[in-house]
């Protein structure tokens, strides 16, 4: 028989005439009801429910004080801090340090420990047994250790001078801040806890007449809950409920019968003896599983109830799920199978983890970017991208959104100015800046409250929208009563300070899941299973650091003084989850205890050590098991995507002579045909753009683009000129214009202000870009016969192929940087600024797919020269590459290293063949773009693949 069970036939059994004059104390609202549930059974006749309570809602019964939060509490110390010690200490200051104060004030009262002795400053080891006269000698014993270790002969640190500096408040701020809430008629946990065991300790406490209590389920009991329950048993109105009936009561030295022991010897058991002994479980009833991942777990679940039929029993509440970590709670409800018909969960879900806490997270960030410059208030970007891109935020806006993210990265805007935003959106409670600190939690209020009213809105024009306006509420109720609290206070927080209280606000709400406990599997988390059974039960996320978790809050007080005025400790801690995992393991027929394997971040990896001694006990001998991941090679699509003539279709309708638009294929097309086929299909045929992303430094493609247009608004002054290289060496010795046209060029390619281009990393970068500037000016300006023809301009051509319907034309073309004439020579010109590749050239290795570093500068200009060769036939044409990092080099030469052709030294025929081999493998590169029988595959050399914009479709 389960203990509930038990508890209710002992109720029914003594009560079942006065059942309503009965008050039962459980651990936990869910245990409340199993007991009702055993009632109902056991009744034969119609009874009145006990009055049901937790120990906290007991407490509340017996005082008039109103438990306050710890918000509250906070701001109410700081308060009395001031008051106290007259010190200017920032509440920004103060907010961190009273958050562990509060916890300590509150072990202090919930143990009903005496703060003045235990905040007592002892200098001299003399006064430790007057002052400490009524502990024991054990305790005192603790103390003087700890005083011994603090006070040694030399001269005290500046760390235990601080420590001193704190210790001596604490004793008047405690007095002082009890005093101060209790004349607000409020009271913190402890507080509140101690308000009644005092009055208790005195028998002053006025308890009704005809009332009886039951004390069920409950383990390890702080001092405040000792001595009500011994006050109320010296009353003969209680009675007490040990949950005893287990294997580990019968071996003192096992941890989880610490407190249960401690139980029974003060306040006996009232339950009788159990009716069936707990039997030794047989061996393969347990199973261990380490898993590889915390979503492989939840997925092990499903598996599990559905291959071990616990789907389909009969009482499918035996069955629980239990959650150390509560992140596992959504991915677990995600893997149920379809078999499972009911589910219940009580535990919450935390706010944290909810879309609509990433949405005040991302408003939170807008805030805390904001500046402010004569009222001009502008954003952080990336910021505003985060805002924009959100579910929520097109509840509010539509899809106007998506068009202004476009905007403000192809803009490549650092900062976005406000009025731009409240003139596209006219949300200016979104995009507005609070005057200070204390008045952000009613702006973000504000907020949610137009969110609230957007979605009925949508709701009511037949929108269907994912918003769950409980979260919503919920948050907006918390962020008014902090707004009423800063007011109540009058406190001027800084704007950082009012988002991190919000944050801490957010962090620890938990929104309730509602549904028929006695209903479905039951999915909880550990503290819910307090008081409970079940035949089935698995466990998750049983990893050393998650169960047991972290032993107490950060406190002041050092360990041997709360081991000596017996506040909890880390040994206390163990032996409570202790007992929460091993009486678990009485009932259930079969078990299963899930860990995470991998070692990562904050998990260890390893099994709970509760795990480890389950493991090597005889009474369980578990079975391990591993549950592995297999790793395929998922792909949307093959290596190789066969063609098909809907691909040429396409192409020719992109780039064929008869198509529509001025579309030609350029040298960078071949050039990634060449590199990788498939990159040429999203790009050409897919028509699929690379992923623009908002730039924050100027990068090697952008410090490119400057470079080449700087050059040409430069070369554009000059290029009319009668001598062109006398004008080019002038200009070069005009260092402030080459500077300002290369930051007026900067401004323009990466659209920003002055300021922000020469802040930082820009400064450096224009400073090198002038140099490469002034160094291409001086090498030109050696060219005494050197004409300029052509700048930045278009040259297109046609080429013949191959297709399904016999010959056709297509166009080629591109935009070379310059074409000029020098030697005798036209050449083609072409900037580069990466780092130069002077390896030599041959034809065949420009068109070759399998070669890893071809060339793909030169097969450009080479490109470029075949079309201007079409314009100029019988012109000798060049390929010239500056690679500007080399340009002051005494050997540097721009043209190509073609074995037994070496520049303008090279015979016109030997060009003219090489050419005419160049533009051969150009006709065949060319018909094979545009074949039938050419598949899209994908770069043997995956090096490439990790700066193409679509490796995640080929899933490299």
């Amino acid at each position: 028989m389960d203990f509930l069970d038990r508890v209710a036939y002992r109720l029914c059994e003594r009560y079942g005439d006065e059942m309503e004059k009965q008050t039962v104390v459980l651990p936990s609202r869910r245990a409340g009801l199993w007991l009702t549930r055993s009632l109902a059974r056991l009744a034969d006749k119609p009874l009145w429910s006990p009055s049901i309570l937790s120990v906290s809602e007991l407490f509340g019964t017996f005082t008039g004080l109103i438990p306050a939060d710890s918000d509250t509490q906070i701001f109410e110390l700081y308060n009395v801090f001031r008051r106290l010690f007259g010190e200017e200490m920032s509440f920004d200051d103060f907010w961190p340090w009273g958050e562990v104060i509060i916890n300590d004030f509150n072990d202090i009262d919930i143990y009903m420990a005496d703060a003045g002795k235990l905040y007592s400053n002892i200098s001299d080891l003399k006064e430790i047994d007057a002052v400490f006269g009524c502990l024991t000698d054990e305790q005192v014993e603790i103390i003087r250790g700890f005083w011994k270790s603090f006070n040694p002969s030399s001269s005290t640190s500046e760390a235990r001078s601080r420590f001193r500096s704190v210790w001596e408040k604490m004793a008047p701020l405690y007095t002082a801040f009890r005093e101060s809430m209790k004349a607000r008629g409020l009271a913190g946990d402890g507080m509140l806890c101690r308000e009644v065991a005092e009055k208790a300790l005195t028998g002053k406490l006025q308890v009704p007449e005809g009332k009886r209590w039951h004390i069920v389920g409950l383990n390890a009991l702080n001092n405040c809950e000792k001595t009500l329950f011994r006050y109320l048993k010296q009353l003969g109105v209680a009675e007490f409920y040990w949950d005893d009936d287990h294997f580990f009561m019968d071996d003192p030295e096992h941890k989880a019968s610490l407190f249960i022991r401690e139980n029974r010897r003060i306040f006996g058991n009232d339950i009788g003896k159990p009716m069936n002994s707990f039997h030794e479980p047989p061996r393969g009833r347990w199973q261990i599983i380490d898993a590889p991942t915390d979503t492989s777990q939840a997925r092990m679940v499903a598996q599990l109830l559905e291959d071990e039929q616990i789907t389909g029993e009969d009482d499918p509440t035996s069955t629980a799920v239990i959650l150390a970590d509560e992140k596992l709670l959504m991915p677990v409800l995600g893997s149920l199978p379809a078999s499972v018909e009911d589910v219940n969960v009580t535990m919450g879900h935390p706010f944290r983890l909810t879309s609509l806490y990433s949405f005040l997270k991302q408003l939170m960030a807008l805030i805390r970017s904001a500046r402010n410059s004569d009222g001009n208030i502008t954003f952080r970007s990336e910021d505003v991208l985060s805002l924009l891109r959100h579910q929520y935020f097109t509840l509010l806006a539509g899809t106007e959104g998506d068009t202004l993210v476009r905007e403000i990265i192809k803009g490549n805007m650092i900062r976005v100015n406000a009025s731009l935003l409240n003139e596209r959106f006219g949300l200016k409670q979104l995009f507005s800046v609070p005057a200070g600190g204390p008045e952000i939690p009613e702006h973000l209020a504000a907020v949610m409250e137009n969110l609230e009213e957007a979605s009925f809105t949508a709701e009511k024009d037949g929108v269907s929208l994912s918003v769950d306006r409980e979260y919503l509420r919920m948050a907006i109720n918390s962020t008014v009563r902090l707004a009423n609290l800063i007011r109540s206070y009058s406190l001027d927080l800084k704007p950082d300070t009012s988002l991190r209280l919000l944050d801490r606000v957010f962090r620890k709400m938990i929104v309730p899941f509602s549904g028929e406990p006695l209903r479905g599997i039951q999915v909880m988390g550990v503290l819910e299973t307090r008081a409970l059974e079940f035949r089935n039960i698995i466990f998750l996320s049983l990893n050393e650091g998650t169960f047991p978790g972290t032993s107490y809050d950060n406190t002041y007080i050092p360990y041997n003084i709360r081991r000596a005025f017996g506040l909890p400790t880390v040994n206390e801690h163990e032996s409570i989850y202790s007992y929460y995992f091993f009486r678990l393991l009485r009932k259930p027929a079969r078990g299963w205890f899930m860990y995470n394997s991998t070692s990562r971040g904050l998990n260890s990896g390893e099994m709970s050590r509760y795990l480890v001694r389950m493991s090597y006990s005889p009474l369980f001998a578990p079975r391990h098991r591993t549950v592995h991941i297999n790793v395929g090679r998922s792909r949307l699509l093959a290596e190789s995507l066969p063609r098909k003539q809907e691909h040429n279709r396409i192409l020719l309708s992109l780039y064929g002579n008869g198509s529509e638009g001025d579309k030609f294929l350029s040298p960078s097309a071949v050039n990634t045909w060449l590199n990788c086929r498939m990159r040429f299909y999203y790009k050409y045929v897919c028509g699929m753009p690379e992923e623009e992303m908002l730039e924050k430094e100027i990068d090697q493609r952008r410090f490119g683009n400057i470079m080449h247009e700087a050059l040409r608004r430069l070369y554009v002054i000059v290029k009319g000129s009668a001598d062109v290289a006398k004008a080019i060496s002038k200009m070069a010795g005009d260092r402030e214009h080459i500077r300002e046209t290369i930051i007026a060029t900067a401004m323009d390619e990466m659209h920003w202000d002055r300021p922000t281009l020469l802040s930082g990393k820009g400064m450096i970068i224009i400073d090198v870009l002038e140099r490469y500037a002034r160094e291409l000016l001086l090498y030109d300006g050696r060219h005494n016969d050197l004409r300029l023809l052509h700048l930045e301009e278009d040259f297109t051509g046609t080429f013949k192929v191959a297709s399904a319907g016999g010959m056709t034309e297509v166009k080629v073309g591109g935009r070379a940087d310059r074409i000029d004439m020098t030697g005798g020579a036209v050449r083609v010109v072409d900037y580069k600024t990466g780092a130069p590749k002077r390896d030599a050239v041959t034809v065949e290795g420009l068109f070759d797919e399998e070669k890893d570093k071809r060339n793909d500068a030169v097969l450009q200009a080479l490109f470029y020269c075949t079309l201007i060769r079409q314009s100029h036939p019988g012109r000798l044409v060049l390929p010239s590459i500056y690679w500007i990092q080399q340009l002051s080099s005494a050997d540097f030469t721009p043209y190509t290293r073609t074995p037994g052709l070496e520049g303008t030294d090279a015979l016109h025929e030997e060009w003219n063949t090489f050419m005419s081999d160049f533009q051969q493998q150009l006709d065949m590169t060319l018909n094979k773009i545009f074949s039938d029988n050419e598949d899209f595959t994908m770069t043997s050399f995956r090096r490439r693949c990790s700066t193409c914009p679509y490796r995640t479709l080929c899933r490299r």
